[in-house]
């Protein structure tokens, strides 16, 4: 199954940086170009100018040059050991506060077909082509894949809790984003990495996102990995793997904005019934499909005789692979 390895992470120096807080950035596909501005603005040391640098002239060379400087510098430090890190992420979903914890670490890539990592998103390739460019030139993972992994007995969740303190020791470093709080903590205990290795190697990986990231990786490997060793980080690409079981996991709702004239009736009508939601009710809506028009909300029940056929049969319990299809 899934094989894990520690590695010496790129860490900014806040005595030369600045707060973490203002030199984070989200991943590349949710940066709009105003957020870029933004980002650009809030730091000069704001890692946008690497993971999603502006286009002008080549943004790949410009990217490279920025990681280039800032390593030179010593804005950016390679730590002295290899460890796995624990991250603690607090953020708030409507009235809740949550915390998620993962582990950044170093994945071994597996083709797809392999069922060791596992996908369930098609990928484009304009979007591959992107990072792959960002990736030849940089030679580095500038962010992470984030993977998901079966962990229903808490073998993994205690091991990290054990290895942090329960989140009691001071952390290796800490940001404050709006309302999100990021903690991160460095596990180089042999016994500990053991532990994680071994209990990873049992476990399958689900992507959650970045497929285009671990796609590129790949197409990376089998352009450069002819002669590399077993052990080549090429061979490996950076993930942050979270269980499945982590209370603070969230997965929120699939929006798709529908223009049609008469055709989501029709669709509606072919395949599923309806039942109008009370305003009042809201909070109170099925996991499931519903259709929001001029301000009213319908619940949408796939019905028993409707066509599924072009569907894997797993996917026929999916509310967003129904809607897909049946929409």
């Amino acid at each position: 199954m899934a094989e894990v390895r520690s590695f010496r992470a790129l860490r900014y120096d806040e005595t030369l940086a600045g707060p973490l807080g203002d030199v984070l950035c989200p991943p590349y596909d949710v940066i709009s170009d105003a957020l870029r501005d933004e980002l650009y603005a809030r730091s000069p040391a704001n890692f946008v100018r690497v993971e999603f640098s502006r286009p002008d002239g080549d943004p790949y060379a410009s990217a490279a040059a920025t990681l280039t400087e800032w390593r030179r510098s010593h804005l950016l430090r390679q730590d002295a050991a290899e460890a796995m890190y624990v991250h603690d992420h607090e953020f708030v979903v409507g009235k809740a506060r949550l915390r998620r914890r993962g582990l950044h670490l170093a994945l071994r890539l597996h083709s797809l077909d392999e069922g060791i990592v596992m996908p369930h998103e098609l990928t484009f390739p304009k979007a591959k082509a992107d990072r792959l460019a960002l990736l030849r030139a940089t030679r580095t993972n500038t962010s992470a894949v984030f993977g998901m992994y079966a962990d229903s007995r808490g073998e993994i969740a205690g091991a990290l809790d054990r290895a942090i303190g329960g989140g009691t020791m001071k952390p290796l470093a800490e940001a404050v984003v709006g309302d999100e709080r990021h903690r991160l903590w460095a596990i180089g205990e042999r016994v500990t990495l053991g532990v994680l290795r071994e209990a990873l190697q049992k476990r399958r990986v689900y992507i959650a996102d970045g497929h285009h990231r671990y796609e590129t990786a790949l197409t990376y490997l089998a352009e450069r990995g002819a002669n590399a060793t077993d052990g080549a980080p090429l061979r490996f690409v950076l993930a942050y793997l979270c269980s499945l079981s982590d209370p603070g996991l969230r997965i929120l709702a699939t929006h798709r904005v529908v223009r049609a004239n008469g055709e989501i009736d029709e669709a509606v009508a072919r395949s599923f019934d309806a039942s109008p939601i009370d305003r009042g009710a809201i909070d109170d809506i099925q996991p499931g499909i519903v259709l929001v028009r001029d301000g009213h909300f319908t619940q949408l029940h796939v019905r028993a005789n409707a066509d599924l056929s072009a569907l894997r049969p797993a996917w026929r319990e999916l509310p967003g692979a129904l809607a897909e299809e049946l929409l």
